[in-house]
């Protein structure tokens, strides 16, 4: 199989470093990237274990950027319009008898 797939992909002029292993790697990562559930890309590719799935993927950095981004501490929501001072906004200033 690998001989028969190095033969096309030379005949296509694809770099040599792609592989036949290169084409079972990009599916599971794909469909991760795609967003389809880690369970049923562990039974697509066949893998009795998901730590088997996990290291076949080869997600992209912008992937794990964007999903770290997600699951980061919510930052706090933006306002729409004016800034509105409200009582937490300005700090308290101590009570000071007029002279």
């Amino acid at each position: 199989m690998d001989s028969r797939f190095d033969a096309y992909r030379d005949a296509a002029g694809l770099e040599p470093a792609l592989e036949f292993h290169s084409l079972r790697r990009s599916y599971p990562t794909h469909l991760i990237e795609d967003g389809h559930d880690p369970l049923f890309v562990q039974q697509q590719v066949g893998h009795d274990h998901a730590s088997t799935t996990a290291i076949c993927t080869r997600v992209s950095s912008g992937f794990r950027t964007r999903s770290l981004r997600r699951v980061r501490l919510p930052r706090r929501p933006r306002r729409s319009g004016p800034l509105r001072h409200t009582n937490w906004d300005v700090p308290h200033k101590a009570a000071v008898p007029h002279v």
